[in-house]
């Protein structure tokens, strides 16, 4: 365990975006394990190794187990005594329950879905709220001024969306701009070795222009990239054996079209990263955080050991170089294919703002 007057030095933090509030660069999250009272557990044993480690971002969803997922993490909270001024907590607003009006992004539903969420986290208020996807028979005016209430009543303090695609969240930004409300600073999307281009391409004008903080999930691919399936075969007792919602990202990266492929690039990945001393899911989660336009890459847990494996990220994280980023853009072969730049008549540069350690 770090011991508590160290952990802000072995964490890095950055700006959640065009704001004035620092995050860990590796937070938790808890979809994975938010379904059953068996779950609280570990959720509470994983918080609380992640919050020695000095992790300060805590992330969830109404949606994560029909509310279950708020109410552990609050749970764990409260039994752990954390400091609420020591931790950023997020929530994430679109659906809960089978009603006309249990869910989307109308005034109605945020007002009370906001209220029901904090009260099941047992917190005062949550640092971000999201819309947790885009709704588009909901005017957008009407969602931006119903967050725009909840910041003002001191429910949260920051806004954000995701999944949404950069056309929505641009016309947000313009329209609260112009109506003088709060706007939205994060997206909460995912990204990895093996989902690359909407965060890297479409998003890349939010980045440049806006300053658009992110928060993105599934770093490593629904667990593909943690080394596990190198062999291309389901192990008895993992994520992947007999779940149906996860099947569907099976098929994407290990289906019948792509598994030859993907085993060769996953096999190639795992020699690098053992070439550095790490493994290869260290390598994944390194990769993405190495982009600075990554606030918070959000963690998942099946196991408490897989804490302290991704926590380590953060080390090669300080190594990573110019060679290293080369390495694993040969393997990976996937870079997003650049728009154009008129003025140069020429493709733009490709938009992967990586920190390299030491500064280079």
């Amino acid at each position: 365990m770090v011991e508590s007057n160290d952990k802000y030095k072995t964490m890095e933090y950055r700006y959640l975006g065009n704001s004035g509030i620092k995050v860990s660069v590796l937070s938790f999250g808890n979809w994975l394990n938010s379904n059953k009272e068996e779950d609280y557990n570990l959720t509470r044993d994983a918080i609380k190794k992640c919050f020695d480690a000095g992790v300060n971002f805590y992330d969830t969803a109404e949606g994560y187990g029909l509310g279950n997922a708020e109410t552990q993490m609050g749970k764990a909270f409260k039994e752990l005594n954390l400091p609420r001024e020591e931790l950023v907590v997020t929530t994430k607003l679109f659906k809960l329950g089978d009603g006309p009006n249990d869910g989307f992004l109308s005034r109605k539903h945020i007002q009370e879905g906001l209220k029901n969420s904090i009260k099941r986290l047992q917190l005062d208020y949550v640092d971000v709220v999201y819309c947790h996807r885009p709704d588009f028979n909901t005017p957008l005016e009407e969602t931006c001024r119903a967050m725009h209430d909840q910041i003002e009543k001191g429910r949260a303090f920051y806004w954000g969306t995701s999944e949404w695609p950069a056309d929505r969240i641009s016309k947000a930004i313009e329209l609260c701009t112009r109506l003088r409300l709060h706007k939205p600073i994060v997206e909460q999307c995912q990204y990895s070795m093996l989902c690359r281009d909407r965060f890297e391409k479409e998003y890349r004008r939010l980045f440049s222009e806006t300053k658009y903080g992110t928060t993105i999930w599934s770093p490593l691919a629904g667990g593909i990239l943690s080394g596990k399936y190198n062999d291309g075969n389901i192990p008895e007792g993992s994520r992947y054996d007999n779940h149906k919602i996860l099947d569907r990202i099976w098929q994407l990266f290990m289906g019948e079209a792509k598994r030859e492929s993907s085993l060769k690039k996953l096999n190639a990945l795992e020699k690098v990263a053992k070439e550095l001393g790490y493994t290869q899911a260290q390598l994944s989660l390194a990769w993405a955080i190495a982009n600075t336009d990554v606030s918070t890459c959000i963690l998942g847990f099946t196991k408490l050991s897989q804490v302290d494996e991704n926590l380590k990220s953060i080390e090669l994280l300080r190594k990573w170089n110019q060679e290293i980023e080369n390495k694993v853009t040969s393997i990976l072969e996937n870079n997003p294919e650049p728009d154009m730049d008129w003025r140069k008549w020429a493709p733009m540069e490709q938009r992967r703002a990586i920190s390299l350690y030491p500064q280079q």
